[in-house]
């Protein structure tokens, strides 16, 4: 007979703490949970208000921009970020920031995330 390393205490104390993370992770947004979005997110976050361009986010972020256009339009459509349009070197672009309640929800991701 194989000898068994598990004994029912630590069986029931991990089932336990499965369950606390699948009832935390309902609190998470699942649209939010993309390497796209959470890289978006972070970086806009250490930028604060001034943001960062278009441009920016993608050479900074190395995403092409049919990935990078529809992870904003998605974090815009949540009110995670806000754009605004600005003039830099003579030109008309469009900047990116992070709201509140975006950062609220990549604080939340990252409790959740160091808890796995």
């Amino acid at each position: 007979m194989k000898e068994s390393y598990l004994n029912l205490p630590s069986v029931l104390y991990f089932m336990s703490e499965i369950r606390e993370l699948v009832r935390e992770a309902h609190g998470i947004n699942s649209k939010l949970v993309s390497v796209p979005r959470l890289l978006i997110l972070a970086s806009l976050e250490g930028l604060g208000q001034d943001g960062a361009a278009y441009r920016e986010l993608k050479a900074g972020l190395e995403m092409d921009d049919g990935l990078l256009y529809s992870n904003l339009e998605a974090l815009k459509g949540m009110g995670y970020i806000e754009e605004k349009g600005v003039r830099l070197e003579n030109k008309d672009m469009t900047s990116y920031h992070i709201t509140g309640e975006g950062k609220e929800a990549l604080d939340g991701a990252r409790a959740w995330f160091d808890k796995i």
